[in-house]
C-alpha cells in the first residue's frame, strides 16, 4: 500500500474528529445510515455501549451529524471479530484457510526538521529525518512492538493475517448474510482491522446499528440550559422524538450538548444500555468479556 493510500485515510479521520458545528441544522435526511469516520481508521476497536458519539461534520449526513447513541462495535462489522493473528512479510505464521500476511496499519508519519527529533522512531542516536518529506524514517529493530519496518516506504507498519475478500458488511446490506467467519476491514476496503472488535448488541432492545447509528440533529438545548435564540434548532420527522443525548458539564464544545432526533422508544442511559446490550447475535465476538457487554 503506497503512503498516498494510508494518508488519505488518516486524513478523512482526522478531518472528522474536528468538533466543528453547522450553523444549522436541517432535519433532511435524519435516520440515514452512515458510518462514523472513526471506522475508517484501522486501528479504531469500536465503540462502547455505554458512550454516545456524536460526529459533528459527518460527509455522509444531510444534517452533517452522525449519531451513534449507545452503541457496541463497529457499524460496518455487526459481529466483531478476536484480534488477528500477527505475522511477519514473508513468513508462514497465517494458519487459516486462504489467509494471507498483509498490512493492517501504518503509524502516522511524524514530521521533523532534524534527525535528532527521530530517535524516539528508531532509537538514540539513530534517528533520521527524511530530507524530501520531512519525516521519521524507521530501522529494523526501532519500531514500536507490534509493528515492524517497511524499508521501502520507511514507515513502521502492522501486519496480520487476512484472507483477501474476507470482510464483513453492515446490516441491510445484500451480502450481510454471508458475515460469519469473516473479519471486520475499513469500510468498503480490503483493509484489516487488526483489534479486537465487540459484537454488535442486539435489535430486541435496539442497540444494533440499525437502531443507535444513524444521521441526527440537533433539537434543543440539554436540561436546564437557557434556550439558545442563535442555533437553528431542528423539527424531528414523523417516526422521531427529542431526546437528551449529552448534558452540559462544562467540558469540550456546548453546541454539541443537548438533545437530538433519535428513533421512538430507543431513548437510554449509560446503564441501562449495558443492561440492554443482552444477547449478542450468533458468532458474534465478546460476549462474556470483560471487553464487551451481552451473553451468547
Amino acid at each position: 500500500m503506497t503512503r498516498s493510500i494510508l494518508s488519505g485515510i488518516f486524513a478523512i479521520f482526522g478531518i472528522s474528529a474536528i468538533a466543528l458545528v453547522p450553523t444549522a441544522c436541517q432535519s433532511g435526511g435524519v435516520g440515514d445510515p452512515c458510518i462514523p469516520e472513526d471506522e475508517y481508521n484501522p486501528e479504531f476497536a469500536g465503540f462502547k455501549v455505554e458512550e454516545e458519539n456524536i460526529e459533528s461534520r459527518s460527509f455522509q449526513c444531510d444534517t452533517r451529524i452522525c449519531l451513534a447513541n449507545y452503541f457496541q462495535g463497529r457499524v460496518s462489522c455487526p459481529l466483531g471479530q478476536a484480534a488477528r493473528v500477527p505475522c511477519e512479510p514473508g513468513g508462514n505464521a497465517c494458519e487459516g484457510e486462504g489467509e494471507e500476511c498483509v498490512e493492517a496499519a501504518a503509524l502516522a508519519d511524524q514530521e521533523c526538521t532534524e534527525n535528532s527529533q527521530c530517535d524516539a522512531v528508531s532509537g538514540e542516536g539513530k534517528g533520521k529525518c527524511n530530507p524530501d518529506g520531512k519525516f521519521c524514517e524507521c530501522t529494523e529493530g526501532g519500531c514500536p512492538q507490534g509493528y515492524a519496518c517497511d524499508t521501502k516506504a520507511k514507515q513502521c507498519k502492522s501486519y496480520v493475517c487476512h484472507k483477501p475478500g474476507s470482510c464483513q458488511v453492515a446490516k441491510g446490506d445484500a451480502t450481510e448474510g454471508d458475515n460469519g467467519d469473516k473479519g471486520c476491514c475499513v469500510p468498503g476496503t480490503d483493509i484489516p482491522v487488526a483489534a479486537s472488535v465487540c459484537g454488535q448488541c442486539n435489535e430486541k432492545d435496539s442497540r444494533d446499528a440499525p437502531n443507535a447509528v444513524y444521521c441526527s440533529c440537533r433539537c434543543g438545548v440539554a436540561e436546564g440550559e437557557e434556550e439558545d435564540p442563535n442555533f437553528n434548532f431542528c423539527e424531528c420527522p414523523e417516526g422521531f422524538e427529542c431526546s437528551e443525548i449529552r448534558k452540559n458539564v462544562g467540558l469540550g464544545d456546548p453546541l454539541l450538548t443537548g438533545k437530538y432526533c433519535i428513533k421512538q422508544g430507543t431513548g437510554t442511559d449509560a446503564v441501562t444500555a449495558t443492561q440492554q446490550c443482552g444477547q449478542l447475535a450468533e458468532g458474534a465476538y465478546g460476549a462474556g468479556t470483560q471487553q464487551c457487554s451481552g451473553s451468547l
